[in-house]
């Protein structure tokens, strides 16, 4: 019987797949939103282009955690030996650390993301503004409340 479980945790190298495939689409949208930034400069300068340039790095940094994602997902299950052949940041120890960096992520859209409401107002912020910057005050206490309280202090 365990050696069935054993067995089928390879079914996780479709979810990590899945991952990276989603990782290579945030990319790819990542640089065509760079693309279009660069056509903004040359046909209408007028347009600001910081509001482009912020939604394309976000695509990069959420396809690089994606990456990150997607490799801890497939590391995850294969034996010690396999791991130590594998970069230190590929790998993460524990399901908290996952949640941790997925909540560091949500953080990170949000902050990004206001700066680009803030980039493409033109005037001043209604109250309704502080939302997304409670909202990514909130998660970041939400996130010190889940890493101290983690019992999973990982391999020994």
């Amino acid at each position: 019987m365990i050696s069935f479980f054993l067995g089928i945790r390879y079914i996780m190298i479709l979810a990590s797949l899945g991952v990276l495939g989603g990782a290579l689409l945030m990319f790819l949208e990542g640089a065509l939103l760079l693309r279009n930034a660069f056509t903004f400069v040359r046909t209408e300068p007028e347009l600001s282009v910081t509001a482009a340039v912020l939604r394309a790095t976000d695509k990069f940094l959420f396809g690089i955690v994606l990456t990150i994602f997607g490799y801890a997902i497939t590391f995850g299950f294969v034996s010690d030996e396999v791991r130590k052949r594998v970069p230190r940041w590929m790998i993460l120890n524990t399901v908290a650390e996952m949640k941790i960096l997925f909540i560091e992520v949500i953080i990170l859209y949000l902050v990004v993301h206001f700066a680009t409401v803030v980039a493409e107002t033109e005037g001043m912020l209604d109250w309704d503004g502080l939302v997304l910057p409670g909202a990514a005050l909130l998660l970041a206490a939400a996130m010190k409340l889940v890493a101290s309280s983690t019992h999973d202090l990982g391999p020994k």
